[in-house]
């Protein structure tokens, strides 16, 4: 463990010294986009640091509405929910669908969205055999299509981040279309990347009519907002305004929104550039050394790399002067998995030193 003392988008101080900082999931690297945090800094002058309010007050401020409909206009989506964090968001829709009777989850899906239920067609039938998610998306069509049922609700996230791979949404296309499907997908770690602009995981879904889609999203990951967001229907919208975890909650702070709103042109900018470092870090590595989806900015550090039985490798990366991520995912418990994140600060001399120490 490393107890950081300062923290810039390439660099980071730890005992004292400057380190090389490959953590993190600051993808965008918003922190040290001067021209971001001055709007922040306009958004204080404008509406303060926190707008202590419910969402469902006789005095509301019209910018959340705001943020919504932009959220709804990237994701193309009907309508959005804003909440003060992804986990929260993640949490409210899935107490929602718990409801529903057959519930199926892609295994290492994120505890944010995880319903832990046993469904009356769980019992049933025992569905899920499958430990990864590329074996349950195989399951999951002949499963539906042979069932007897007619509704079912998915939970997957859109990224593997264990595995630093986008998840492939392609066997939606063999489910029958006389079943009805609600998809509940966590894109925390897609949102503000993956797409054309950086509308996330939806540019990738099959569309289907029998097949309705809501996307759980943290906005930390890429856009450098403390809060967390449901794009959906206008009917699941309306739901999720009259839960507590909405309504009894305080929202995002404004004046990260206000930032938000006006930088549409400084995240495209900073998606370009991490686009190119991720390019360039590619380019002068072997592909045996990582795990990686070309889409994401995350590498994963392949075991057999590491076979030093007193060092691990984070320990190895601190003696060349780099810091990486390495901790238990999604549970402290867990495994622990070691990731290298690049991100749109980054520059060609910093991915140089840490090809040369891979």
């Amino acid at each position: 463990m490393f107890y950081v003392e300062n923290l810039s988008g390439r660099t980071c101080m730890v005992d004292g010294k400057e380190f090389l900082f490959f953590s993190g999931y600051a993808y965008l690297g918003m922190n040290d986009v001067k021209e971001f945090t001055n709007l922040v800094k306009e958004g204080i002058d404008k509406y303060r640091i926190l707008y202590p309010s419910s969402r469902i007050s006789n005095t509301r401020l019209k910018l959340y509405e705001k943020f919504e409909k932009t959220l709804s206009a990237l994701t193309g989506m009907e309508d959005t929910v804003s909440f003060s964090s992804g986990y929260l968001a993640g949490k409210t829709i899935s107490h929602l669908l718990s409801s529903f009777r057959n519930i199926l989850t892609a295994p290492g899906t994120h505890p944010a969205i995880n319903i832990v239920t046993i469904t009356p067609y769980e019992e049933a039938v025992n569905p899920i055999n499958s430990t990864t998610f590329n074996e349950w998306k195989n399951e999951i069509p002949l499963l539906i299509n042979s069932s007897t049922e007619n509704e079912f609700v998915l939970l997957s996230d859109s990224v593997d981040i264990l595995k630093a791979r986008v998840n492939s949404f392609s066997f939606i296309e063999n489910i029958e279309p006389s079943k009805k499907i609600i998809y509940l997908i966590d894109d925390s770690h897609g949102i503000g990347i993956l797409g054309k602009n950086g509308e996330g995981i939806i540019s990738q879904l099959p569309r289907k009519e029998n097949v309705e889609y809501i996307i759980s999203y943290s906005l930390s990951k890429a856009f450098n907002i403390e809060g967390g967001a449901i794009s959906c229907s206008r009917k699941w919208t309306a739901k999720l305004k009259q839960c507590p975890e909405y309504t009894g909650s305080t929202a995002i702070n404004p004046s990260l929104i206000h930032a938000f709103i006006k930088s549409n042109k400084l995240y495209n900018s900073q998606r370009k550039k991490l686009i190119n470092n991720i390019r360039y870090f590619k380019k002068h590595l072997p592909d045996y050394i990582l795990k990686h989806d070309f889409d994401i900015p995350v590498f994963i550090c392949k075991a057999e790399n590491f076979p030093h039985e007193n060092e691990s490798a984070d320990d190895f990366f601190y003696k060349k002067g780099i810091i990486i991520s390495s901790f238990g995912y999604p549970y402290p418990s867990s495994p622990k998995i070691n990731r290298i994140v690049i991100n749109a600060w980054h520059k060609k001399k910093d991915i140089q030193k840490l090809c040369i120490a891979l």
